[in-house]
């Protein structure tokens, strides 16, 4: 089973129940019959060693050598053995942090969130559908971009073969695009119950 934990970095008690909350109503969604992908949700805060740890990798950032890829190339190594391959990092933080900056010069047009591996990161943006269209990529870990559902040059129109209009994985999706759920294209859809078999 996936394990996400999430980490709010330098934020307040609102922002961190506001991420909880988000991750854990994705969660649900995705065990709904639809998908059946089964997802924990835990606050990386619950281990201080590793929290710590993982700490001291994202505080690299500041070193402009060091890049976001590095960062998420390294992060899950101090993961225990056995969660090397079913963990992921979600970090919410400020667009002025380090990780924000490092994220946006590895992608320029990744105005609100940025995945690379098993780290993503999503930059104070108090949007869910952001939260979630980073944590999708974070599940599937893909390095393609075939789960995205924009064309990757201005004005990043809707791609062909997404076929929802409300698809969370379009560029900058308003909430209200996840009224109703699956929020997600059929593309997308079988990637994840794909991932769930």
């Amino acid at each position: 089973m996936i394990t996400i934990y999430y980490y709010c970095l330098n934020m307040t008690a609102d922002d961190e129940r506001f991420v909880a909350g988000a991750l854990q109503e994705l969660a649900q969604h995705l065990k709904e019959d639809l998908i059946k992908l089964p997802v924990n949700i835990k606050a990386l805060t619950d281990k201080p060693k590793l929290t710590k740890e993982v700490y001291e990798r994202l505080n690299r950032l500041s070193d402009q050598s060091y890049t976001f890829s590095d960062c998420a190339a390294e992060v899950l190594c101090v993961f225990p053995i056995d969660e090397m391959h079913t963990a992921r990092l979600f970090v919410y933080c400020g667009q002025d942090s380090d990780i924000a900056k490092a994220a946006q010069k590895k992608a320029p047009w990744a105005c609100w969130g940025a995945t690379c591996g098993s780290l993503s990161a999503v930059y104070e943006s108090h949007n869910k559908v952001t939260i979630w269209h980073e944590v999708v990529h974070l599940l599937l870990r893909r390095t393609d971009n075939l789960d995205e559902c924009y064309e990757p040059y201005p004005p990043y129109a809707k791609k062909a073969d997404c076929n929802c209009d409300t698809c969370i994985m379009q560029y900058a999706a308003p909430e209200k695009t996840c009224e109703n759920w699956p929020f997600l294209c059929d593309k997308n859809v079988r990637t994840l119950q794909n991932l769930a078999e």
